[in-house]
């Protein structure tokens, strides 16, 4: 993700330093990299001075503002004065013990002990839960007062075998490979009987590549009915809400791998055209050219009239040229006469030149360069494509009576065309109002906006985590993003959280930072694989950057099924959001709140935030505030875990708290820093990074009120390994869903991961064995 601006600027210096001062300084430090000479150097700085330093450094990571009781603790290091942890971990501790004043519970409502229900309670594999036979949980955080239940175990041989309890993205190729051979075999099965049984003398006279051609033809209108119906996400989304509840996860995956299957119609109609082309070149052309005309006509399906081997006889001959039966004197001489003087060589020479310009064209290189010419080129061949496909196979010279093409893949292109004329109708129809734009950054490039648009009357229904295309048609009138809506189902409006990283994304963010909205089109909603979240028991959502878009329509709406006591299945729920600039998680300071109000809450879902920002090199305000974090990690990891023994010691059950260092509960040595809420209210730098217009920023009362817990800021990516395993131990008897946006290599690592624990489940010995289910994000 391109950086902010403001990261590329030359940092504002403490006014109690010049920079001639600062430069001495950092000579000496960065020769070594040492921290005790950091701390020889700037001995007898006042903490103010210290204070100001620091802040200037959480800057170069994207910590704008940082609040001081965070910085309090950092400085403490920077001065060693005191060993006392953070303000954020003493929160946490006070919350646990239930003394007032440290939670945003306490200053609302009165704090009251969370009764052992099914709603409040919390295990990681450290600790435990154990499902009863009367559906209540029992916490095991006091391992001495309770007992484990026992499970019937059986031998190792008589397990099945771990593959087949993990789903991963090797669904995508079983399923490729599945259209791969069930078109080929059903393709060579017609083929075989068309040339042997309604042609028997095709092979005499135009030898055996006839059947090569034939099979590339019948191949190529299969999987051009394959790519129309893989682009027709009005009829896939209507099919994944008729989907039976069993098995609800494959079809959304078969049903979401459409662009996948899309770019796989386009790589085998290559294939099969190089297989139709040479079979005729070398078989069919020379036959004709070689044989009699009386011997063709005896041969050729359109001679023979509704007399000839027809599934249905369908009367063409306007559209034959040459005439059929072939006349002496119409009969190809040449090999280009028979190219370019018939209609199927002419039209077959043309849908040639337009796949060859497709497959040129979208290529990844060309589309990110010259994204408007791929569109347009692609729209034209659309149109095109199906016209000349059935003039080709009009002239029936081996034929059933009718075009294939019409047979075949009439009704996908019909389909497809239904849904272009649905997106035609919402082009002239009144658009929705965009209520409100908020944007960070003062310039496009690295720009981040969230719009909320008026949630349009045909949307009366909508799933968590589907997606949306925008057309901003002022700018740019064929152009169609698509975008993962990040509003929750009972939302008044639909959402949307935008990164200004192409020419269109950062027009739109211009256009927004003028204060004058640009008129928007939505096509959508479109099904997505988030959507089977709300079934699961145990999931993990991982999201990087702007991927955590989906996950954050998914927990607005657990959030507000929780909150209205709606029943649910959701056992325990973790969000991971991991970005490299930490002013992101400003997008999601409502549901922040909404989650810190409600007890009940925290008692189910559980919020990991990551920032991944690279070191910062040679910059004194920036090392010596990373090495403050990390000192007083080790310190805050040390006072966590007497904390953390005499809680466990308690004789109440009790809820984690939205403060709880997840990572330090697993056995990890991240760094921690202690951070507000974002909020949209905030004054200084965020006020001036992020600007609203055509709104205020919140109508709720609630939401103004600043919460007085410092949340936890993991600096580092997280240790998925230990974490899913963890949360794997500790629901032993549930299956773990993983739910993925991000680049590739994060869906790889998350992959080894499940199939890890996949295996350590296996070698638990328990049954029924545990299930690691990856789904990940690939709309388009």
């Amino acid at each position: 993700m391109p950086q902010p601006p403001y990261r590329h600027a030359p940092p504002i210096l403490p006014k109690s330093f010049s920079p001639a001062e600062l430069a001495e300084i950092a000579e000496g430090i960065f020769r070594e990299n040492r921290w005790e000479r950091a701390i020889q150097a700037l001995e007898g700085v006042s903490r103010a001075q210290a204070k100001d330093l620091l802040q200037e450094g959480a800057k170069a990571y994207g910590f704008w503002l940082l609040p001081d009781e965070a910085l309090e603790a950092l400085v403490s290091q920077l001065c060693r004065d005191s060993e006392r942890p953070s303000v954020g971990l003493e929160q946490w501790a006070g919350a646990a013990y239930g003394q007032p004043g440290c939670s945003w519970a306490s200053e609302q409502t009165p704090r009251t002990r969370a009764p052992m229900t099914h709603a409040a309670t919390f295990a990681t594999s450290r600790f435990g839960v154990a499902l009863e036979p009367s559906g209540v949980e029992v916490s095991r955080f006091r391992k001495a007062k309770t007992g484990r239940r026992t499970t019937q175990v059986k031998p190792l041989s008589q397990l099945p075998d771990w593959r087949g309890h993990l789903v991963s993205p090797n669904y995508l190729r079983v399923i490729k490979g599945a259209i791969h051979a069930v078109v080929f075999l059903g393709c060579a099965a017609f083929t075989l009987d068309l040339v042997t049984n309604k042609y028997p003398k095709a092979i005499e006279t135009f030898s055996w590549p006839i059947l090569c051609a034939r099979l590339g033809g019948l191949a190529c209108a299969v999987w051009t009915a394959i790519l129309f119906l893989s682009m027709s996400r009005g009829a896939l989304t209507l099919a994944s809400r008729c989907l039976p509840r069993r098995g609800r996860s494959f079809w959304f995956t078969f049903l979401d791998c459409h662009k996948d299957l899309h770019i796989a119609a386009g790589q085998a109609m290559v294939f099969y055209s190089a297989l139709h082309i040479l079979g005729h070149s070398i078989g069919t052309i020379p036959g004709i050219l070689q044989s009699d005309v009386n011997e063709l006509n005896q041969l050729l399906g359109c001679a023979q009239g509704t007399s000839g081997p027809n599934l249905f006889y369908w009367d063409l001959h306007v559209l034959h040229w040459p005439p059929c039966p072939l006349p002496a004197s119409a009969k190809p001489k040449t090999f280009t006469d028979a190219l370019f003087m018939t209609m199927p060589g002419l039209t077959g020479v043309l849908l040639l030149v337009l796949l060859v310009l497709v497959a040129l064209t979208s290529r990844q290189k060309f589309r990110s360069e010259r994204f408007e010419t791929f569109w347009r080129l692609h729209n034209l061949v659309i149109l095109f494509w199906p016209i000349l496909l059935f003039l080709h196979g009009s002239q029936g010279w081996s034929g059933i009576g009718a075009p294939l093409a019409l047979l075949v893949c009439g009704l996908p292109v019909l389909v497809y065309l239904l849904s272009r004329l649905v997106r035609l109708l919402r082009c002239c129809l009144p658009s929705p109002s965009l209520v409100r734009a908020v944007i960070r950054g003062e310039t496009e490039e690295g720009s981040l906006v969230q719009l909320e648009v008026a949630r349009p009357r045909c949307w009366s229904w909508r799933n968590t985590g589907m997606y949306a295309f925008i057309c901003m048609p002022e700018y740019a009138p064929l152009q169609w993003h698509p975008f993962t809506i990040t509003s929750g189902e009972d939302d008044h409006t639909v959402n949307f959280l935008i990164s200004g990283i192409g020419d269109w994304t950062q027009e739109l963010c211009r256009r927004c930072c003028t204060g004058r909205l640009p008129r928007l089109i939505l096509d959508g909603p479109f099904t997505a694989p988030t959507q089977t979240a709300l079934e699961k028991r145990v999931l993990v959502a991982v999201g990087a950057g702007v991927g955590v878009t989906p996950f954050i329509s998914l927990l607005s709406t657990l959030l507000a099924e929780l909150t209205s006591g709606r029943s649910h299945r959701l056992v325990e729920a973790h969000f991971y959001w991991m970005t490299r600039d930490p002013t992101e998680f400003i997008f999601a300071s409502r549901l922040l709140r909404t989650w810190l109000r409600h007890e009940i809450l925290q008692a189910k879902i559980f919020i990991h935030l990551h920032c991944t920002a690279k070191e910062v090199l040679q910059n004194l305000p920036a090392f010596l505030f990373r090495e403050a974090v990390k000192r007083q990690s080790q310190v805050d990891r040390h006072h966590f875990k007497l904390h953390l023994a005499r809680w466990l010691d308690s004789s109440e059950v009790q809820t984690p708290g939205p403060q709880f260092p997840w990572a330090w509960a697993e056995g990890g040595h991240e760094d921690l820093l202690w951070v507000r809420c974002p909020s949209f209210e905030c004054k200084g730098i965020t006020f001036k990074s992020f600007t609203g217009a055509g709104g205020t920023s919140s109508n709720d009362p609630e939401l103004l009120v600043e919460p007085p817990e410092l949340l936890p800021v993991v600096l580092g990516r997280p240790n998925f390994r230990r974490d899913v395993a963890a949360i794997g131990k500790a629901r032993p008897d549930m299956n773990v869903h993983v739910y993925v946006c991000g680049n590739d290599g994060l869906v790889h690592d998350l992959q080894s991961v499940c199939e890890s624990c996949a295996r350590e489940s296996l070698a638990r010995k328990r049954t029924p064995l545990q299930k690691y289910v990856l789904h990940y994000e690939r709309f388009g």
